[in-house]
């Protein structure tokens, strides 16, 4: 799968024109055609549909869903926002042959939806500002409706680039997007707003398809380190050191030790503050000593998580402060996620992995600023740090100086304590094992998010634990392994 921008997804629309020899009424046919088969095999026992057209190309797609629906005998109130007289030559065929079969539109005036599914194609995928009060108040307006609402290409009001609302966006059941599938739709709210999502591609060729790159690709698979020789012992899989567990946050490191353990760590050594010792006892696999121990162990260790727990006390600068001159592989999370200390390591082996508050933290930003554009933050954030980096939330990204990918598994029983420590524990078995940062990161990311979808197999997602991802790494490699 690969996503795109608008203005990608406009190259790609002009190029079927030009080298596939569609005409753009046949692709506009095709599209309203799509959306209308969708509509009758999930609602199959509508009588009557709200149809809202705009004056742009999602209007013409409108017209033909409208056309569609009066051939088989349904109900179509056509309300129309926006000035008609400025539709493109091919939105103005349809709107005209539906008035050739007699039919009618009014003009939105707040008046009573009378369908039995709402219809939306008022704006598309170029909307890159914010809506004025009279768009808010219709957008609104189709929100508090109890009938199912069918978005065409992308609810009116999201972005097709970042997945947030102008500051309103339909709130659809259903959306059925063409030509490539939008980066909006899977970004920040974007998956909210799109409900189910549909896609087809219309025809248009794989050739031409490959002329126009995709701006951001998905991970579908994952990288694996080797199965392990019969003839082999555990300082051969790396030694992994957990640095972090400050005073009453011990959890966070058990977590990410255990997380290595699960994800094929050779050994796992932990380092918390000496009060938290007793706290780990819990996994006799993990090696727990106190912080005053990380010069020696250091240079023991293959590679190191640091930050789970850690806190601001100064003992954790310390801690911090020793680490900079490290030059194994780190993963950074939590407490380390400060960007001096970022700036000053001397490891070039550093995977972060920040969610959206520490993201603004590092780029002096606000969390609304990140979450408004996430693959430019996440771009920003590698620049900024010389890291590979892993920006959680809906829609993790997953970025070095040369790629970016994108994860659309898992699910938002996710949204629970412990599961960022958890991530750092398999990003640091991966590179223990062999792999190198952005391998490690992405691999991670994917098995993380399976551990979840596995869990929602068995029980309902709300109840998700961190730990219970964890049980599940060893199952999940085997599928992986087997192919399944």
């Amino acid at each position: 799968m690969e996503l795109y921008t608008p203005e990608s997804v406009y190259r790609l629309d002009q190029a079927a024109v030009e080298r596939d020899r569609f005409s753009e009424v046949e692709l506009m046919q095709r599209a309203g055609e799509r959306v209308w088969r969708e509509l009758i095999a999930r609602w199959p026992d509508a009588a009557a549909i709200s149809v809202f057209a705009g004056a742009g190309n999602n209007g013409g797609d409108a017209f033909v869903v409208a056309l569609c629906a009066r051939a088989r005998g349904i109900d179509v109130q056509l309300l129309v926002q926006g000035d008609l007289a400025r539709q493109s030559p091919t939105s103005a065929h349809f709107k005209a042959a539906w008035q050739r079969i007699g039919g009618t539109w009014e003009d939105w005036q707040q008046q009573e939806l009378r369908g039995d599914v709402i219809v939306d194609g008022l704006l598309g995928i170029g909307l890159e500002r914010e809506l004025d009060a009279d768009w808010q108040v219709l957008i609104e307006t189709i929100n508090r409706s109890l009938v199912p609402k069918l978005a065409i290409d992308i609810p009116s009001g999201l972005s097709g680039l970042t997945g947030v609302a102008q500051p309103v966006a339909v709130r659809a059941d259903l959306t059925v997007t063409f030509i490539g599938a939008k980066i909006g739709q899977y970004l920040a709210d974007g998956p909210d707003y799109c409900g189910e999502l549909v896609f087809d591609d219309l025809g248009v060729s794989r050739q031409t398809r490959n002329g126009v790159p995709a701006d951001l690709g998905v991970i579908e698979s994952c990288q694996l380190p080797p199965p392990r020789r019969r003839n082999s012992h555990k300082n051969q899989y790396g030694h992994v050191l957990v640095v972090g567990g400050d005073r009453g946050m011990s959890g966070a490191v058990a977590l990410a030790a255990h997380a290595a353990l699960r994800s094929g760590a050779g050994l796992v050594t932990a380092l918390v503050h000496p009060d938290c010792r007793h706290s780990l006892a819990a996994v006799p696999e993990i090696m727990v000593l106190d912080w005053d121990a990380l010069a020696r162990k250091l240079e023991q260790a293959d590679v190191i998580v640091v930050g789970p727990g850690l806190g601001d006390s100064a003992a954790a600068g310390k801690c911090l402060q020793k680490l900079s001159a490290a030059e194994l592989p780190m993963v950074a999370d939590a407490g380390a996620l400060k960007r001096e200390f970022l700036q000053s390591l001397k490891s070039r082996q550093v995977v972060i992995t920040p969610h959206p508050g520490e993201a603004a933290a590092l780029l002096e930003k606000t969390t609304g600023a990140i979450q408004s554009d996430r693959v430019r933050a996440c771009r920003a954030l590698v620049k900024a740090c010389r890291a590979t980096c892993v920006l959680k939330g809906s829609g993790t990204l997953i970025a070095d100086a040369e790629r970016i990918e994108i994860n659309l598994r898992g699910n938002p029983g996710m949204a629970s304590a412990g599961m960022g420590d958890v991530l750092s524990g398999i990003i640091a078995a991966m590179l223990a094992q062999g792999l190198e940062p952005y391998a490690a990161a992405r691999s991670a990311v994917f098995l993380h998010a399976l551990g979840a979808e596995m869990f929602a197999e068995e029980a309902d997602e709300t109840g998700l634990l961190a730990s219970d991802i964890i049980a599940r790494i060893p199952g999940l490699v085997r599928r992986l392994r087997d192919g399944e």
